[in-house]
């Protein structure tokens, strides 16, 4: 089966913590996490990422936000020894999804990458979460006073969802990513799995676009992580005596799951339209073997409907291999993801 690539973009608020996020998220799985690991294709970014982790565990000091120039990527996720796929990663700053056209470059750059996205990262400050679950997780959120940005994020994802749809595209999967988890719990006095399982339940009132009623072809899951317990340190230092990864890997696991559910409903697709070809083809030679001399003048074309039936039959075998490749995939993908809320056409199918 072909290690497939992965165009992986990721969203959210200025001071939302993308950017530390995936600092830790590699980390975390460039050392292993549940037989799951990733590392860098460029061993210089590499070092550059060890060396940011490193300056964390000894200062405290958070990697830097990401500026205009926004930050490459490309990453081998693998499950023991074997590549599953390669990941494309760009990291924007936080506002390139809310200036102008023209403010600056970034802006465009990012739209034209959505479009070719086939996993999207939203990443939503838990702080914000979490005094949004006080206020008993009400629906259509003010934009004026939403520092998450919910419905400038969610206009740029749904032209995605339009377009693709439109044109007969996969679309991509989505994970709303809540950072700083551990405020979940600090803020809203619940114990932590209360307040996720919370925003689980109302994640349609938070981003209906992605999990609302109308979220035709969306498949969005709900994960929760955290670099420590820092509480509400600020965002340029923290306690790095705390710093206690959780759930790190997640999105990157529901990244891949999704894009080989795609792969399967194409592959299953493609196994019907061999099936059609393959009874033509056989119809065909049948045809050209009847008649008063069973065919006798027409060898060549009888030849040419046999090689042909045995192409098909050759593409039907592969696609069917790749097809039983991708579900063993995905049942062990299903293992790690259990617990996590996954949305798909707007309804809950775990919590």
């Amino acid at each position: 089966m072909t290690v497939p690539t992965l165009t992986l973009t990721l969203l959210g608020a200025s001071g939302s913590g993308k950017t530390a996020y995936l600092h830790g998220m590699y980390n975390r799985l460039s050392m292993g996490v549940q037989g799951y690991y990733l590392y860098t294709t460029d061993p210089d970014l590499d070092l550059d990422l060890a060396e940011d982790w490193a300056r964390l565990r000894r200062t405290g000091a958070m990697p830097k936000a990401t500026s205009e120039r926004p930050i490459s990527y490309e990453f081998v996720f693998r499950r023991g020894m074997r590549d599953l796929m390669t990941i494309d990663c760009v990291d924007f700053r936080g506002n390139a999804a809310l200036d102008r056209r023209g403010a600056a470059d970034d802006v465009a750059l990012l739209e034209d990458r959505l479009m070719r996205s086939d996993s999207i990262v939203l990443a939503l400050d838990s702080e914000h979460v979490a005094e949004w679950i006080k206020a008993g997780a009400p629906g259509n959120l003010d934009r004026d006073d939403d520092p998450m940005e919910i419905s400038r994020f969610s206009r740029a994802i749904s032209r995605v969802f339009s377009t693709r749809l439109a044109d007969g595209d996969p679309v991509p999967g989505v994970t709303v990513l809540l950072t700083k988890a551990d405020l979940l719990a600090e803020r809203t006095g619940l114990r932590a799995s209360e307040a996720l399982q919370t925003a689980g339940r109302n994640l349609p009132k938070l981003v209906p676009v992605l999990a609302g009623d109308e979220a035709e072809g969306v498949t969005v899951a709900l994960c929760a992580v955290q670099l420590g317990d820092f509480g509400a340190a600020g965002e340029a230092t923290v306690d790095a005596s705390r710093i206690a990864p959780k759930n790190l890997h997640l999105p990157i696991i529901f990244s891949l799951r999704h894009y080989l559910s795609e792969g399967i409903v194409r592959n299953r697709q493609e196994m019907g339209r061999l099936a059609e070809s393959i009874d033509a083809s056989r119809g065909e030679l049948a045809a050209l073997s009847q008649g008063l001399f069973g065919g006798l003048f027409k060898g060549a074309q009888k030849n040419s409907a046999r090689q042909e039936i045995d192409r098909l039959l050759g593409n039907s075998s592969a696609t069917s291999d790749d097809l039983r490749r991708a579900q063993e995939r995905c049942r062990e993908l299903d293992e790690e993801l259990r617990g996590v809320a996954v949305f798909r056409d707007g309804r809950l199918l775990t919590d």
